[in-house]
């Protein structure tokens, strides 16, 4: 299923395909729930679950474009990113189950930390149409899915989640740069969303007045609704954003730790809890 692919600004050039290595889908499980003890997870334990594979991406020949219903389109280079003020937001990061099951329960979860920018301040920079509804994210992966070619991987979420805080555009996991299988150099880090929408090695976020459609956004990771929910004028379905509530003694545990923080050029400041949100 072909990608959403709105035209980029003037100037502007679809950057080519990094170097996949992998070039196919990763999985791996290091810890159970239960031996998810420390508070802040290391990243040598946490989970990697790739789609697509692994780009490898040079972050000399890397930058960020963002554009769509904005005041004007805006590209940021890594040390650009780097030189605005660092927050740092600890919280949940929990797997949402393969899209090929989505039935199927799975507990992948761990507490990290993450670093980078807050996209809200950035983008109010910016100013952001009144139109704008949501946000979609593209990341550099790309290649085939279950028999379904993808050019991009790509996600959307609601621009109103941004209001309530603490989502960044992160270059920093546990206090060390991003390592490859987890995003680097930049990924979207969006706390109370599962990690399906913290779209990794991100190049482009676009903003736009309805949802995008591909494969990763509109057909898998979308939960179908009741007839009853139908007939009272929902969608047929229902995207995964959220993470779920759960009653397990070992989420319950995570999340007591959860929590978040801010740093700033001139020290730390409070922050705003990670916990999740939502209904799923």
């Amino acid at each position: 299923m072909a990608t959403s692919q709105p035209p980029l600004p003037a100037g502007h050039s679809v950057p080519p395909r990094p170097p996949m290595d992998p070039p196919s889908g990763v999985r791996r499980i290091k810890l159970q729930p239960h031996e998810t003890g420390d508070p802040v997870t290391p990243t040598e334990d946490l989970f990697v679950l790739a789609h697509l594979g692994i780009p490898r991406v040079d972050p000399a020949q890397w930058s960020l474009l963002i554009d769509g219903l904005l005041g004007r389109p805006m590209t940021l280079s890594l040390d650009q990113l780097k030189a605005r003020p660092k927050a740092i937001v600890e919280g949940v990061h929990q797997c949402c189950g393969s899209p090929m099951e989505p039935t199927v329960p799975t507990r992948r979860v761990s507490n990290v930390r993450w670093g980078g920018a807050d996209l809200a301040a950035l983008l109010d920079e910016f100013g952001v149409d009144a139109q704008a509804r949501y946000l979609w994210s593209y990341g550099l992966d790309g290649g085939d899915f279950a028999g379904t070619p993808c050019d991009w991987y790509l996600k959307d979420l609601p621009l109103a989640r941004l209001k309530a805080g603490d989502v960044l555009i992160a270059y920093e996991l546990n206090g060390a740069p991003l390592p490859a299988e987890h995003g680097f150099p930049v990924r979207l880090v969006v706390p109370g969303y599962y990690g399906t929408n913290s779209v990794k090695w991100l190049w482009r976020l676009h903003l736009a007045d309805r949802r995008a459609e591909g494969q990763f956004a509109s057909v898998l990771y979308n939960d179908p609704l009741d007839a009853r929910e139908i007939a009272a004028g929902q969608p047929e379905r229902r995207p995964v954003w959220a993470v779920a509530p759960s009653r397990s003694s070992w989420r319950r545990r995570l999340m007591r730790r959860s929590r978040a923080m801010r740093l700033s050029r001139s020290g730390v400041g409070p922050g705003r809890s990670a916990e999740s949100r939502g209904s799923r």
